[in-house]
């Protein structure tokens, strides 16, 4: 049980637990995310209201590893409540929509089903420093209703909260209403109910504000209701413009009368300068007492745990599949006519990924119900996209593609949209029988043609010099006449790779091409080879690229290119919106066959230390490899938390670096931590493995990421992986593969990375990976688990055999092998 606070020497309680206090609740609402707030909320009312039971609203579902840990707090769950068909109520709200909406249902619940006399609503975000003595003589006097207003004197300011701004959200504020148990009372919380029922929602422009407006029609329909001027109550960004508060020995005074309670409403806990994220008015230039007050809240919530553990997933944000409910998927099923007749979070996202829109036979790019609903809601889009045209349609569905992700719409809604458009897309008609083989060729020429040529880095110790060693490797594989050709032109890596040696030529004889090469760089390598090379029936580009959407500069390289294959999900939606030829998924082959074992002295590594490892090229840009967050959150995990197990960070540089800018830059970074080991020294490729091998996790908090090979290959070798969930990596790492890593998506500054401008990529969250990095080694046989299941997963979907049965698969339907 997490502690509980004890009374002060000093402090005299003003309420005793005499026989004639009513029968008194006090509770709050929040979900998982909000435990430490409301710790330190019920902690202070034990202290101060220790006649009161309290109740926790649970606008969640409870988690069997997250328990609010305060002795005599009953945790009610919000599907427990009487609310008819609880999962439409609960999908068409965000979670502080759903917070709010519930209110009147818990108040219902200790008043009709638990008799209590008298009950008072506290948002947990809220800290007692004293009794709360107005609130109950006003109830104990015969107010059925106590209500706080936002501003008790005019607040003529322009910015936010002044008049007009609290006018539009609600004269009183309720993150505090307290309510005796009356007739009067009963039928406004089954009015406010019907209402939250369906009409809970933060549209302020229209009238609306969640709960809070509904009651300020409540003086209006009821005489015992007392508005508490009480300036020592509900103290706030809204009112301290027009309230003095000072510290004195024992606390905080508010016009020289104990505070009773502050409400923290929009604290930012990693930015003590600042008061609330609602208002700029204070932040950065916090009187003494202000700011002494905000350092010990935010002490009190590390303390109860803010800290310790990543915030746990909301139960109502995501579908029984697991992809995220957008805000803009809650009002497209908001607009649906009449009620949805199944479980929304099971059956909804079928309907938005449907073509029932125009539901014409063979009507050319179908629209999605999803695509339909931006479509009516967006602002110029039906300007922009007529979808009652072919082309208009076409366009519209190209637009979707590109701007799905800045919207926040999950890459599953993409997918049907993506391969109806790449059925469009075709140069060669599927094999009428595809079980009939293609009629022989005449093969009889002076210099025997071979099947495939793999052109590209085939020697170059880099990424994309290996993704094209394993092309050629795959279709080695599975007995296709394969050759390749090293490119050199624009190279400035090592040539020292030698897995493919035995297949390489001086010229280019192949009836199929396939340039491993990026498609900056595909215009430039084609002109280069053109003296060696013959003209192919058919040309394939594998092309990485590590942005959602692709460089429209770029397109016009792929002139002469017959299909693009892509190595992962993220690249083949980032490309439909550009090309009009088809963009086919098929994840590249993963080998670690040129490992060379060698033991951590080999790189005077700690021979007794649980070793994390990341390897990086300087090349690939370090804003986009993210070492500086791998380092911060390894600080994080182990600098202030030593454990039974020692541990080092081992990160392995290389690439192109000219200046040495990138490398001294990380070097100063880390001076002077002995444990966090950078390895900069020039290694084959089967020393890198072994680097690899002599660690004990893979983790990679990138940005973005084209494929991930060195992350596929630590789970080949058998080691757990944290990395960051976005992007390429999402293809083969998730829950039960690896350590996947939560993060926000950020806009890029115009210098990060090429074709930065209107681009975002992920910011992980630090403080949850430097979690997973302490889990990783506290439980080592979930560990253990998920690093086996890694192994089997890359084993078996990105085998040189499985990979190279896609390719024949792939060439057969078009028909050119």
């Amino acid at each position: 049980m997490l502690p509980n606070n004890s009374h002060s020497p000093n402090m005299t309680l003003a309420i005793t637990t005499s026989q004639n206090i009513p029968r008194r609740a006090i509770v709050t609402i929040c979900s998982n995310n909000y435990f430490p707030y409301a710790r330190v909320l019920f902690s202070s009312l034990q202290r101060y209201h220790p006649e009161a039971s309290l109740f926790l609203c649970l606008a969640d579902i409870k988690e069997s590893n997250t328990d609010l840990g305060i002795e005599e707090v009953e945790v009610i769950e919000a599907r427990s409540l009487d609310i008819r068909n609880f999962s439409d109520f609960a999908f068409r709200y965000d979670i502080m929509e759903f917070n709010t909406a519930v209110k009147p249902f818990i108040l219902r619940k200790l008043i009709e089903e638990r008799d209590f006399e008298q009950v008072v609503y506290l948002d947990p975000d809220i800290e007692m420093f004293a009794p709360m003595t107005s609130v109950f003589d006003a109830l104990d006097g015969g107010a059925d209703f106590v209500l706080t207003p936002h501003l008790t004197a005019p607040a003529e300011f322009a910015e936010f909260p002044n008049d007009i701004g609290i006018m539009k959200s609600g004269i009183y504020n309720l993150g505090f209403i307290a309510l005796s148990n009356s007739l009067d009372v009963i039928n406004f919380l089954h009015w406010w109910g019907r209402h939250l029922r369906f009409e809970c929602l933060n549209l302020q422009e229209q009238g609306l504000f969640v709960d809070q407006k509904f009651v300020d029609l409540v003086p209006g329909f009821y005489d015992n209701v007392t508005i508490l001027r009480d300036c020592s109550l509900n103290v706030a960004y809204w009112n301290l413009d027009l309230r003095s508060l000072e510290e004195n020995g024992e606390g905080w005074l508010v016009d020289g009368k104990p505070l009773t309670f502050f409400h923290f409403s929009g604290i930012i806990p990693n930015n003590p300068n600042r008061l609330s994220k609602h208002t700029s008015r204070f932040n950065g230039n916090l009187e003494p007492a202000l700011q002494s007050l905000i350092e010990h809240y935010i002490s009190q919530l590390k303390k109860f745990g803010l800290e310790s553990k990543p915030k746990p997933n909301y139960a109502y944000g995501t579908f029984s599949n697991g992809i995220a409910i957008v805000n803009l998927i809650r009002e497209c099923y908001r607009m649906q006519e009449g009620s949805w007749p199944e479980d929304p979070f099971e059956t909804f996202h079928l309907y938005l990924t449907e073509f029932s829109c125009f539901p014409i036979v063979n009507y050319p790019y179908p629209i999605s119900n999803l695509m339909y609903f931006l479509w009516t809601k967006i602002e110029g889009l039906q300007k922009k996209f007529d979808i009652g045209d072919t082309e208009g349609r076409k366009d519209y569905s190209l637009w979707f593609i590109e701007k799905a992700e800045n919207l926040g719409i999950d890459k599953y809604f993409l997918i049907p949209v993506v391969d109806s458009l790449q059925g469009k897309y075709t140069h060669h008609p599927p094999v009428p029988d595809r079980a009939a083989p293609p009629p022989k060729r005449d093969r009889t020429k002076k210099t025997p043609l071979a099947d495939i040529q793999v052109i590209g880095y085939l020697r170059a110790e880099t990424g994309v010099g290996q993704g094209g060693r394993m092309v050629a490797c795959s279709l080695e594989k599975v007995g296709v006449n394969v050759k390749g050709y090293n490119v050199t032109v624009n190279v400035l890596a090592s040539q020292k790779d030698l897995q493919v040696e035995h297949l390489l030529t001086s010229e280019i004889n192949a009836r199929i091409h396939i340039y491993r090469v990026n498609a900056d760089q595909l215009a430039i390598v084609k002109d280069t080879v053109k003296p060696y090379r013959n003209k192919p029936e058919f040309t394939i580009n594998i092309p990485a690229w590590e942005l959602s959407v692709f460089p429209e500069a770029w397109v016009p390289n792929f002139a002469g290119i017959d299909e693009i294959w892509v190595d992962s999900q993220f690249v083949r939606d980032s490309l439909p919106s550009k090309v009009s030829i088809p963009v086919i998924y098929l994840p590249p082959a993963v080998t670690v066959d040129e490992l060379k074992v060698v033991e951590r002295s080999r790189f005077n590594l700690p021979t007794n230390a649980f070793l994390f490892h990341f390897n990086f090229d300087f090349s690939s840009y370090i804003n986009r490899k993210n070492p500086q967050g791998l380092i911060q959150a390894y600080r994080s995990a182990f600098r202030d938390r030593p454990g039974e197990v020692p541990t080092a960070l081992v990160i392995k540089t290389r690439g192109y670096d000219i200046t040495g800018k990138s490398y001294r830059q990380l070097m100063e970074f880390v001076e002077g931590e002995s444990d966090i080991i950078i390895i900069n020294e020039d290694l084959s490729y089967g020393e890198t493995l072994g680097l690899m091998n002599c660690c004990d996790c893979y983790v990679s908090l990138h940005r973005s990421e084209g494929f991930g090979f060195t992350v596929a290959e630590a789970m080949l070798l058998g080691k757990p992986v944290i990395t960051t969930d976005y992007s390429s990596t999402t293809d083969f790492v998730n829950s039960s593969t690896g350590f996947p890593v939560k993060y926000q998506l950020k806009p890029l500054e115009l210098d990060e990375y090429p074709f930065a401008e209107g681009q975002k990529w992920a910011d992980p969250d630090i403080d949850y990976a430097a979690w997973l990095m302490r889990q990783v080694i506290s439980d080592p046989v979930k560990t253990k688990t998920i690093a086996l299941a890694g192994k089997e997963k890359i084993g078996q979907d990105y085998c040189l055999e499985a990979v190279g049965t896609r390719y024949l698969d792939r060439l057969r339907k078009v028909g050119v092998i």
